[in-house]
């Protein structure tokens, strides 16, 4: 009878070696929930009352427009009026109730008449609001594509392939 105790030691003896082994490497790898990380597309701002969320610019090229895309919070008790503006040129108003947010490209859709970079880039947007006058925020510039094909602004040219090189320019590169 001391031969099944002695496995049953040793079985309950391996389960809590490994289950302690098992059990120790969560000591080395942080909590995800406990990292302060940026979970959406977009880039977050506060300046003043004003809260910017998941802002991103949604173009096709470089040189066309861009459809202004994210979520504006007021936390303040007055309305507080927003201008948009990019590469020192045009853009749009539009005014955030008080204790209220508005979804750009929802609910307003607010285009840059030119953008001056190309889908991938990263872009300088000017944020006006009078409490704290111009803020720039760097937003990526996204394709209208997938999520983002429904924010393209009207006279904004389709997405096109990616150049693949001809049957002549890869011989000659290979020489």
């Amino acid at each position: 009878m001391t031969t099944p105790r002695r496995r049953l030691r040793a079985a309950l003896a391996a389960a809590a070696i490994g289950t302690t082994l098992l059990g120790g490497c969560a000591v080395f790898s942080p909590m995800q929930t406990d990292e302060d990380y940026q979970a959406a597309d977009g880039v977050n701002a506060t300046f003043g009352d004003l809260d910017v969320r998941g802002v991103v610019v949604v173009s096709n090229a470089k040189d066309s427009e861009g459809q202004i895309v994210g979520q504006l919070v007021n936390t303040s008790n007055e309305d507080i009026d927003v201008s948009f503006a990019a590469d020192g040129g045009e853009g749009g108003q539009v005014t955030v109730d008080r204790h209220s947010s508005l979804a750009l490209g929802d609910d307003t859709a607010l285009v840059l008449p030119k953008v001056g970079v190309a889908p991938g880039d990263v872009l300088q947007l000017q944020v006006t609001t009078a409490g704290t006058g111009v803020n720039v925020v760097q937003v990526p510039v996204l394709p209208a594509t997938a999520y983002y094909e429904s924010h393209k602004p009207a006279g904004a040219p389709a997405v096109t392939e990616a150049a693949t090189p001809s049957a002549s320019a890869s011989a000659s590169a290979s020489h």
